[in-house]
């Protein structure tokens, strides 16, 4: 009987395991790091520890240098920032499907990272070119394509179930790494 137990929870844990990998996406390679010690007046710094904060970031190489456009979710602020150390361009990579993501602090669940690319026209159609834009206040994202708007305080997820394309995001308090690899 006690090997029966042992069994199933051991099965249990193998299944919850899978449940939270199918949660992050493999599919677009995701390579993003950001010193906000560098950066401490960016917006994406200061998003990270507001709930209800998200910025888009777009990500440029332009001339060897990457460069991140960013445009929060309050429509208010945007910002380039050219990322000026050796160290920072070496640890920067292809980032989602179109070179940008959604980074903030959800009002419930902590750091979220997810593309900005919309998951559903990514899936129904050719091409990676179907940005999200910002609705109802930055809380949502919306796709002009679809017409699908995703919640972001709720992981991302569309009244109809569908879900963002969600990334691994660790910040320690200096360093913001959002990756999938």
């Amino acid at each position: 009987m006690k090997n029966i137990i042992k069994a199933i929870i051991v099965s249990l844990a193998f299944v919850a395991c899978d449940s939270g990998e199918e949660r992050y996406s493999r599919e677009y390679l995701c390579q993003f790091t950001f010193n906000t010690q560098l950066h401490i007046a960016s917006p994406l710094t200061r998003c990270l520890t507001n709930p209800g904060s998200f910025v888009r970031v777009d990500v440029k190489k332009e001339f060897g240098v990457f460069n991140l456009f960013i445009y929060s979710n309050n429509g208010k602020e945007q910002e380039k920032l050219t990322l000026s150390t050796d160290k920072e361009n070496y640890q920067m990579g292809q980032v989602g499907a179109n070179n940008s993501i959604i980074v903030g602090c959800s009002n419930f669940n902590g750091l979220r990272a997810y593309d900005s690319q919309c998951p559903n026209c990514l899936d129904a159609y050719t091409g990676i070119s179907y940005p999200l834009t910002w609705t109802d206040n930055g809380q949502t994202v919306s796709c002009a394509k679809c017409n699908c708007k995703y919640q972001l305080n709720s992981d991302g997820i569309t009244d109809n179930g569908l879900r963002l394309i969600e990334y691994r995001v660790r910040f320690d308090g200096q360093m913001l790494v959002v990756r999938n690899n």
